[in-house]
C-alpha cells in the first residue's frame, strides 16, 4: 500500500489562477512573491496584492523587485467595500494580513477575527475557489510538557488575545456557508529573510548586550523558516486534500528557546551572554499582561516575557501526510541566511 504522503504528492494539483495576497508588503508576502520566479511549481496567472491605505511605498518599484507583474489595490480588512473590490475576478486568496502587536486589545478582534470574516464573505460572494488563511500556533495554546507536541485534532486553548483572535478568525472563515474551499495554516515563529525589525534587534542584542534566558531556556519551541511556510502555502493552494483542514507548519523538529538563541549566535559568529531569569518571572509577566488586557491595554515586552516559559512544540505530521509538506532547511541554514541578509544591508555589525 502506498503511504498517504506519497498519494498526496501524486494527486493532481489545482491551478492557482488569479491570486489575491493580503498582508503585502510584508514578510510572507515578499518572500512568496520572490519565489514565483524561482520555482516553476507555482501555477499563477496573475497576482493582486491588497495593501493597507496607510502603507507608504512605491508600488511600481516594489513590484519590479520581484520580477513579476503585480496589481496593487488599496484597502482595509475593516472596510468591507474595499474587500469586495479586491476579490473581484480572483480564483485564490492567501490571507496573510493581520495584527500581532497592538495599541488596544480590541484591535486584535477587529482585524484578525472580524476582518477575516469579512474577507471570507467577500471572497465567497465573488466566487473565489480556494482561500488559505495564515493563522498561528498561538491559536492552539501550549503543551503541558516539552515532549508533547500540539496537534490539530486537540482542542484549541489560546492563552493570549492574539492567539484567540486568530482562532476565532479560523472559526469565522470555516463557518461561512459557501462551496469555496478553505484551509487554515498555523505557522510558528517565523525566521529568515527578509528579516523584520524585531529580529534585527535580537541579533544586535546577541552581539552587543545580554539575552534574557528564562528558566534555563529548556522550553520546547517550534519555529518556521520562511521558505518552509512558503512551501506550505503553495501546497495549501494546490493540493486536493487540503480544503477543510487546519495544519501546523514548522521546521522538521522542535527546538528549545536556548537552542534558538544559540543558533542565532552561531550565525553571527558570537557567543551569547545570558541574563538568567527564573521561570517565575515569566509567570508574573503573564499575570501583568492579563491584567493590562482587561483594561484594553497591551505592553509588548511584558507580553513576550509572559510566554517565555511555555512549551509550544507542534507536530507537522498532518501537513506531511495530507500535503506532502517536507521542511528541508535546518535552523542553522535559516539563521545564516537571515544574518547574511541583514549584513548585506548593514543592519547589524
Amino acid at each position: 500500500m502506498q503511504s498517504a504522503k506519497r498519494v498526496a504528492s501524486q494527486a493532481e494539483p489545482r491551478r492557482i489562477g488569479v491570486l489575491l495576497v493580503t498582508g503585502a508588503p510584508g514578510w510572507l508576502a515578499d518572500r512568496m512573491l520572490s519565489s514565483f520566479t524561482a520555482s516553476p511549481s507555482w501555477s499563477v496567472d496573475r497576482v493582486r496584492c491588497l495593501v493597507h491605505h496607510a502603507v507608504d511605498f512605491d508600488p511600481a518599484l516594489w513590484a519590479r523587485s520581484f520580477g513579476v507583474e503585480i496589481e496593487v489595490v488599496r484597502g482595509d480588512l475593516r472596510d468591507a467595500r474595499s474587500l469586495r473590490a479586491a476579490v473581484q475576478g480572483v480564483n485564490s486568496v492567501v490571507h496573510g494580513a493581520g495584527i500581532i502587536h497592538v495599541d488596544r486589545i480590541r484591535d486584535y478582534y477587529d482585524v484578525n477575527t472580524e476582518g477575516t470574516r469579512e474577507l471570507t464573505l467577500a471572497a465567497a460572494e465573488a466566487g473565489v475557489e480556494r482561500m488559505v488563511f495564515l493563522s498561528t500556533n498561538a491559536a492552539g495554546g501550549k503543551s503541558d510538557t516539552a515532549t508533547h507536541l500540539m496537534r490539530e485534532d486537540e482542542p484549541a486553548k489560546p492563552l493570549s488575545h492574539y492567539g484567540r483572535s486568530k482562532w476565532l478568525g479560523e472559526l469565522a472563515m470555516f463557518a461561512v456557508e459557501s462551496p469555496m474551499e478553505r484551509v487554515a495554516l498555523r505557522p510558528c515563529m517565523f525566521y529568515g529573510p527578509p528579516v523584520p525589525p524585531r529580529h534585527i534587534e535580537i541579533f544586535n542584542r546577541i552581539l552587543h548586550g545580554r539575552m534574557p534566558l528564562v528558566g534555563g531556556g529548556e522550553f520546547a519551541r517550534s519555529v518556521t523558516y520562511i521558505d518552509h511556510l512558503v512551501q506550505a502555502v503553495r501546497l495549501a493552494l494546490t493540493q486536493p486534500g487540503a480544503p477543510g483542514n487546519t495544519y501546523y507548519v514548522a521546521d522538521a523538529q522542535p527546538y528549545t528557546t536556548g537552542e534558538v538563541v544559540r543558533a542565532m549566535a552561531r550565525a553571527l559568529g558570537a557567543s551569547p551572554r545570558w541574563l538568567h531569569l527564573p521561570s517565575i518571572v515569566a509567570s508574573l509577566a503573564y499575570d501583568v499582561d492579563t491584567s493590562l488586557s482587561r483594561l484594553d491595554r497591551y505592553w509588548q515586552t511584558v507580553h513576550l516575557v509572559g510566554e517565555a516559559n511555555w512549551h509550544v512544540g507542534v507536530s507537522i505530521e498532518r501537513a506531511r501526510r495530507d500535503l506532502g509538506y517536507e521542511p528541508t532547511f535546518s535552523i542553522d541554514d535559516g539563521m545564516r541566511a537571515a544574518v547574511q541578509w541583514c549584513r548585506n544591508r548593514k543592519l547589524i555589525s
